[in-house]
C-alpha cells in the first residue's frame, strides 16, 4: 500500500474508533441510582394526588397509592426510567422516545432479534453519514472516502447490533452469558465482543474495497546500440588469445574512437585513434534540409556565445509557419558526431532531451521534422501559447571523444496565429499500403497517422466523410501524440477477401473538440490489402542416402515454394526437432533476396538417420511445414574388383559399386590420371581389349574419390594363352 493509502487506513481507524467509542457510551452508559424515599409514578394525561420528584424536587400528579421503595434508571443525557419498561420521561414530564420506546412503538418488543437489528441500522446511517462529511473535510478522495465510509457504516451496524443483543435484556443473553462469553481463563464480555467484531468488520471490508487509481505516461526510445564514448578499452582486444584474435568488430565495440590498425595483416592492433583531440564538432546549417520556400537567416538577436539561425517561411507574409504542417531544418558539421536538441538551454550535452532527428547515430549530416500546433489550438484545449508562438530550439553535437560545444546552436522560427483552415493530413499508416495478408483472415487492426488531432472514419467506397459507416478510435488532444509527432487513430479492417486486392477509403475532420468551421478532407486516403492463397511447400530434400568419402558429408536441404503471396515467394527455416524456438533460417548469399522459390541449405553431417522440419513463410503470414528423412553415410574405401573375366576377345572387370578404373603396363607406381582408361559399359562394368602380352595393373576409383595409394592397385591381372 502506497503513502495515501496508509494516510486512509489511519484516518479510518481513527474514525471507527471514535464511533466505537460514542456507540459504547450510548448503548451502554446506563446507571442506576437507589433510592428509599417515596416517588410519584408519572401517569402523563391524568391527574390525582400531588407527590414530590426526588430527582428534581417537582410536583408531580400520580393515580394510586405511593408504592415504596424503588430502584430509579438515570439514562445520561435523555431522562428517566420511572417505571422500569424502558419508558423515558424527562423534567417536563413529557414521554421521551428511547430505542426500547420506540421498538414498542413499531412493535418491536424489547430485547428482541428486531431490536438489535434496529439499532445497529439506527447507528449504521448515522455513521456513514459522519464518515461522508468528515472524508471531505480531511482531503481523502471520493474513492477512499466512499469505501471508509461503506466499512464504517457496516462496522457500526455489527457493534450496535450485537451489544443490543448480548448485554442485558437482549435476545441472545442468557444469565452469565450477559457479562461474560467463554470460559476458563479466557473471557470476553459482551460489550467488548461487539465492539472488537464492529472494529475487525470494518478493517476487513476497507481493505476488501478500497483502490487507490493512478494512470502516468511513460515514454522510451529504442535507440541503436552505441559503443562507450572514447577509446580508454581498446587495447583490451589485443590481448584476446585464441585463433580469431582481434576482429574490427570487436575493436570497434570498445569504444567509439576504437579503431583496427594494419587491418588484413597479422599485425592487427585495435588503438585510441586522435587521442588528443579535444575540438568539438562545428555546427553549420544544412540548407539542403529546408522545405521548398523556407530559408534561413542570420539572427544577430542570440547573445554570444551561442549562434544560430531563424527559420522562415517565404511564401507567408509574417514568415511563420503554418499550423501543423511540417517543417524541416537541419545542420552539417565538420566530423561524424551525435547530436541532440531541447526546448530550454541546458549545461551539457548529456542533460539534452531529444536526439537531433531521432537517431544517434555518428553522422556528418543532421535533419529534424516537426508539426506543431497554432495558437486557436492551445487555445481549444486551456493551454497557453508560450512567447505568442515563437520558438527557440537548442542543439549540441558531440564527437566519438566525447568533445561537444558548449555554446547552443538555436534554431527560431513561429506558428502564424491564424484560425486552422487546412483539412488534416494522413502521414502514413502502421500497416504498409498494398501489404499482403494471410489467406482466410478476414480482420486485422490499423491505425493512421495525422498530422494533427483529427476524426477518422473509413469505408470500402469512396464516399464523403459523413457518409462513411466506419468510425475510427482516434487521439483528441494535442499532446496525445508519438515519437514522431503524429497523433494515431485505430480501428480493425474488417471484409478482407482471399486472392485480390481489398480496397479502404480513409477521411479525416480537424478540431475534435468540437470547434466551428471543421475542415474535411476532399479527397480519401486510398489504402490497400492483398488477400492471398495458402503457401504450399510443393517439394523438399533430401528424401535418400547421402553419401560421401569424408567424416562429415555434405547434406543439402532443399524446399520449393508455390501459392502464397506472389506465387510462393517466401522465405524458409530448418529444425532437428520441429519446436518453435529451434528454427534456423536457410542461409541466403549477400546481396540475395531472402524471398524466393526455391531454397537450400547446406549442412554437414556425420554417419547417422536424420529428419529435418522445413517451415516456409511469405509476407503476408501464411506458413507451411514439412518433414523428410535420409540417411548418411561415410564412404572412405576404395572401390573393389569383384570379378575379371576373359570374354570373346575382352578383359573384363566388374566393381562393386559405381566407379571408373585405368591401368598401366609396367606397376602400381603411377597416378590415377597417367592411367589408362578402361571402356565402361556402365558404372560397374569394364573392359579392354585382351592382351597375352602385358600384365594389367589396374586402379579404380569412386565417384567420392576414394582409390588406392598411388604405389597400389585394386588388382593386377596377368593374361594367358587357352
Amino acid at each position: 500500500m502506497d503513502k495515501r493509502g496508509k494516510i486512509a487506513l489511519s484516518q479510518i481507524i481513527i474514525l471507527i474508533v471514535g464511533v466505537v467509542a460514542i456507540s459504547y457510551a450510548i448503548g451502554s452508559g446506563t446507571g442506576v441510582v437507589s433510592s428509599f424515599v417515596p416517588i410519584c409514578l408519572p401517569d402523563m394525561g391524568s391527574s390525582a394526588l400531588p407527590c414530590q420528584d426526588m430527582l428534581t424536587g417537582d410536583t408531580l400528579n400520580t393515580l394510586g397509592p405511593v408504592p415504596g421503595p424503588k430502584s430509579i434508571t438515570t439514562i445520561p443525557g435523555r431522562g428517566y426510567d420511572w417505571r422500569g419498561d424502558g419508558n423515558i420521561f424527562g423534567k417536563d414530564k413529557s414521554p421521551v422516545k428511547s430505542d426500547a420506546a420506540l421498538s414498542q412503538w413499531l412493535g418491536i418488543s424489547k430485547g428482541s432479534g428486531y431490536d438489535a437489528i434496529f439499532t445497529g441500522v439506527q447507528w449504521a446511517f448515522v455513521t456513514y453519514g459522519i464518515i461522508h462529511t468528515l472524508g471531505g473535510m480531511v482531503g481523502l478522495s471520493a474513492d477512499t472516502t466512499t469505501a471508509l465510509a461503506n466499512a464504517a457504516m457496516a462496522g457500526a451496524f455489527a457493534q450496535q447490533g450485537l451489544s443490543t443483543a448480548l448485554t442485558d435484556g437482549g435476545v441472545w443473553a442468557k444469565g452469565d452469558f450477559v457479562k461474560w462469553l467463554g470460559s476458563g481463563d479466557f473471557k470476553i464480555s459482551g460489550q467488548a465482543f461487539a465492539n472488537a467484531a464492529g472494529l475487525a468488520l470494518t478493517v476487513i471490508i476497507f481493505v476488501l474495497t478500497y483502490k487507490d487509481e493512478s494512470t502516468e505516461t511513460v515514454t522510451f526510445d529504442c535507440d541503436v546500440w552505441e559503443a562507450p564514448i572514447g577509446g580508454a578499452n581498446c587495447d583490451k582486444c589485443n590481448k584476446q588469445v585464441g585463433e580469431l584474435g582481434c576482429s574490427e568488430y570487436q575493436c570497434r565495440s570498445l569504444g567509439q574512437a576504437c579503431q583496427l590498425l594494419n587491418p588484413g595483416t597479422t599485425e592487427e592492433k585495435c588503438a585510441w585513434i586522435n587521442r588528443q583531440d579535444v575540438k568539438f564538432p562545428i555546427i553549420q546549417p544544412w540548407e539542403a534540409a529546408l522545405l521548398e520556400d523556407y530559408v534561413y537567416t542570420p539572427d544577430g538577436t542570440i547573445n554570444p556565445p551561442d549562434r544560430g539561425v531563424k527559420v522562415l517561411h517565404e511564401s507567408s507574409t509574417t514568415g511563420c509557419v503554418k499550423a501543423f504542417t511540417p517543417l524541416t531544418f537541419g545542420i552539417f558539421l565538420d566530423e561524424p558526431a551525435q547530436c541532440k536538441i531541447d526546448y530550454e538551454r541546458q549545461t551539457s550535452f548529456e542533460e539534452m532531451s531529444h536526439t537531433f532527428g531521432g537517431s544517434n547515430l555518428h553522422r556528418y549530416n543532421h535533419t529534424q521534422v516537426m508539426s506543431l500546433p497554432g495558437a486557436d489550438n492551445l487555445a481549444a484545449e486551456n493551454l497557453t501559447l508560450q512567447n505568442n508562438g515563437n520558438y527557440e530550439l537548442y542543439v549540441r553535437c558531440q564527437d566519438a571523444n566525447g568533445n561537444f560545444n558548449t555554446a547552443n546552436f538555436v534554431f527560431k522560427f513561429c506558428v502564424e496565429e491564424g484560425p486552422d483552415t487546412t483539412p488534416p493530413l494522413i502521414v502514413t499508416t502502421k500497416l504498409l499500403n498494398d501489404m499482403p495478408v494471410a489467406y482466410n483472415q478476414s480482420e486485422i487492426d490499423q491505425e493512421v497517422y495525422t498530422n494533427e488531432p483529427a476524426d477518422c472514419k473509413w469505408s470500402k467506397l469512396d464516399k464523403s466523410y459523413d457518409d462513411m459507416e466506419n468510425d475510427m478510435t482516434c487521439s483528441s488532444s494535442i499532446m496525445n501524440m508519438n515519437a514522431q509527432m503524429l497523433y494515431p487513430c485505430s480501428t480493425e479492417l474488417i471484409g478482407i477477401k482471399n486472392n485480390q486486392d481489398n480496397d479502404f477509403y480513409f477521411r479525416c475532420k480537424d478540431k475534435p473538440l468540437g470547434e466551428e468551421d471543421r475542415n474535411v478532407n476532399a479527397e480519401s486516403y486510398k489504402f490497400t490489402l492483398i488477400g492471398t492463397m495458402p503457401l504450399v511447400i510443393s517439394e523438399v530434400g533430401p528424401n535418400e542416402t547421402v553419401k560421401d568419402s569424408t567424416e562429415t558429408v555434405k547434406v543439402t536441404l532443399e524446399a520449393e515454394t508455390n501459392g502464397g503471396y506472389k506465387e510462393g515467394e517466401a522465405t524458409c527455416e530448418y529444425s532437428d526437432t520441429g519446436d518453435d524456438d529451434d528454427y534456423v533460417m536457410f542461409f541466403y548469399e549477400s546481396g540475395q533476396d531472402n524471398l524466393n522459390h526455391k531454397h537450400t541449405q547446406d549442412l554437414y553431417l556425420p554417419e547417422e538417420d536424420y529428419e529435418y522440419f522445413i517451415k516456409c513463410y511469405d509476407l503476408g503470414g501464411n506458413t507451411d511445414i514439412k518433414s523428410t528423412s535420409f540417411l548418411v553415410e561415410s564412404d572412405s574405401e576404395a572401390p573393389l574388383i569383384v570379378r575379371a573375366y576373359h570374354e570373346e576377345n575382352y578383359l573384363k572387370l566388374i566393381t562393386d559399386e559405381e566407379a571408373e578404373c585405368v591401368y598401366d603396363s609396367l606397376n602400381c607406381n603411377y597416378l590415377f590420371d597417367d592411367g589408362i582408361k578402361l571402356t565402361e559399359v556402365d558404372e560397374t562394368n569394364h573392359f579392354t581389349d585382351w592382351d597375352t602380352s602385358i600384365n594389367f595393373y589396374v586402379k579404380c576409383r569412386d565417384i567420392y574419390g576414394n582409390e588406392p595409394s598411388p604405389d597400389a592397385c585394386s588388382m593386377v591381372v596377368r593374361p594367358f594363352e587357352i
